[in-house]
């Protein structure tokens, strides 16, 4: 017997895509995406890039969804509600509801319809206790944990992204049983594509890369949170800087100051790429042989699944989420204490100064992100559906 998983996100999301086409081809579940924002999936200004962006893969293919709302404001996440949420649900003659979040009006809205309908409620969420330097107050960190105890009673069974996200249930009681694992992924299928699409040498030759220089590889906004410029600072420690070649990819609000200071430093050995979309990431990645992610905070760091698809090592700051799945120092990668720029030049110059042992750590890499798949991700979410229907 078929049964009907309502999935409610706020909008359509590129590194999401994959998991639900996965959802969809699996026999007896018909899942049914519920979305808030078509902005994403329409294209238009994206406030942290600061350019238009319109990406070139399908967010909306391959399943079944439905757009609640096209203009949701997401900045404001207590006005992004569904009142009618119990008769859409009995309409729909949902079997279970799952959500991917609990900060907007609407997940509080599924849960007490779902729990009056009797529907098993699933959650996956970027579950983490760890905060950005601003941290919370005491006070905040109360009415958190206050509000959390009251959600999570309200949710049958979880999946876990991570490492973080298990750690995160486990302090709050939430019991191994209840808890299943689905791994933060990437389009793994297109960027097996773009491996073998995009050459390395040609992807070198057209940046102007030479063979004998390390190319250090940085993707993402250009936004005081991702740091670029704690790089910029790393690469200028370096004693022999002039065997290692600097590519940006990204756009943002430190694009020009990221420019002024690394051409000042590197000369025609820095690439400034800007937004690169998704079907074209690849040759960047395959011109690279390291990537580094300096950020202040990231909840997890997908970018971080790409590069070690690609086969880089990868240098990330202690507080990109995914270090503890990820990286394993001196395997995969090395983590440095966030903010130590003189911690991050000297593993940039381990690995330009050892290029075996660089390409070894790719190998590693690409090894340990290839169970956090699209695939593994979906397998998850399916069994914690099978585990709560039987509770």
């Amino acid at each position: 017997m078929t049964k009907r998983l309502a999935i409610f996100v706020t909008h359509p999301i590129q590194y999401y895509a994959p998991m639900w086409r996965r959802l969809a081809m699996t026999p007896g579940l018909e899942p049914v995406l519920h979305f808030f924002s078509d902005h994403s999936a329409r294209g238009g200004l994206d406030s942290g890039f600061g350019v238009n962006v319109a990406w070139d893969i399908p967010l909306i293919d391959g399943y079944e969804h439905r757009f609640l709302e096209r203009t949701a404001d997401l900045s404001r996440p207590r006005t992004v509600a569904l009142p009618q949420a119990r008769q859409l649900l009995a309409d729909g003659k949902f079997d279970a509801v799952m959500i991917h979040g609990y900060t907007h009006a609407f997940e509080r809205d599924v849960v007490r319809a779902a729990r009056a309908l009797r529907l098993p409620v699933l959650m996956r969420g970027e579950f983490t206790d760890v905060t950005p330097d601003t941290g919370r107050t005491r006070i905040k960190s109360l009415v958190r944990d206050f509000y959390l105890k009251w959600f999570y009673r309200h949710v049958d069974v979880f999946c876990y992204i991570g490492e973080e996200a298990r750690l995160h249930l486990q302090r709050r009681g939430i019991d191994k049983d209840r808890m299943f694992f689905s791994p933060y992924s990437v389009d793994t299928a297109l960027f097996e594509n773009q491996r073998a699409q995009f050459d390395r040498r040609r992807a070198r030759e057209e940046l102007g890369i030479d063979d004998g220089q390390t190319a250090v590889l940085f993707s993402g906004k250009l936004i005081p949170r991702k740091e670029p410029l704690l790089l910029v600072n790393a690469l200028a420690l370096l004693p022999d800087r002039q065997r290692v070649s600097l590519i940006v990819v990204g756009e943002g609000e430190l694009r020009q100051q990221v420019e002024s200071e690394a051409r000042a430093l590197l000369g025609t050995r820095l690439t400034m790429a800007g937004f690169v979309n998704q079907s074209r990431i690849g040759k960047y990645f395959m011109a690279a042989d390291v990537f580094v992610l300096p950020s202040r905070f990231e909840t997890w760091g997908l970018v971080v699944n790409e590069a070690m698809q690609f086969g880089l090592p990868v240098i990330a700051s202690s507080m990109v989420g995914c270090h503890k799945d990820l990286i394993v120092s001196g395997k995969t990668g090395f983590t440095f204490p966030m903010g130590d720029s003189e911690a991050l030049s000297a593993r940039i110059g381990q690995l330009a100064g050892d290029r075996d042992l660089s390409q070894r750590m790719g190998r590693d890499a690409r090894s340990q992100v290839a169970r956090y798949s699209d695939e593994a991700s979906a397998a998850g979410i399916v069994a914690a559906l099978r585990c709560s229907r039987s509770q």
